[in-house]
């Protein structure tokens, strides 16, 4: 579900999720992003260390896909959002796939990757890895993929 907020006309908030609209006050929006900041930065050592194996593992992944051949990643590139393939690039070791990501992007695509990434700050680990979720299915496909070029 995505979650807008906005400043409406009268100078209150919006927060808008999915089909629902609340108008909070700035003391409310306030409460509610302490709320919500409290929530995602208090996490047990289990749970630390659960997301720290997930991110460790998408980052071997994520370094593989630099092995992957160009024609592959030309179909696989443009199906990821910017969010989605920065953190991958990210989470690869070295510039191996970021340099392959470039080359096998059109010049308008790669100028606005490139802004996109500089415009990009930090990535938690959090939505590391709701990103590369999102992804894992489009990296299983090119692996195949992959698997299939090298059969032949």
């Amino acid at each position: 579900m995505e979650v807008t907020a906005k400043r409406n006309k009268e100078g209150s908030y919006e927060l808008e999720m999915g089909m629902v609209t609340l108008e909070l006050s700035s003391d409310v929006l306030s409460a509610l992003q302490q709320v919500i900041d409290k929530r995602l930065n208090d996490s047990s050592p289990q749970e630390s260390e659960m997301l720290e194996k997930k991110v460790q593992a998408y980052r071997v992944l994520a370094t593989r896909m630099a092995e992957v051949d160009n024609r592959i990643v030309q179909k696989f590139a443009p199906k990821l959002n910017s969010a989605q393939l920065i953190t991958m690039v990210r989470l690869a070791q070295g510039d191996t796939l970021r340099n392959k990501i470039l080359a096998n992007l059109s010049k308008q695509n790669r100028r606005q990757f490139e802004e996109d990434e500089a415009e990009l700050g930090e990535i938690t680990y959090q939505h590391a890895c709701t990103y590369m979720e999102q992804i894992v299915p489009l990296i299983k496909q090119a692996a195949q993929e992959q698997k299939a070029l090298q059969a032949q």
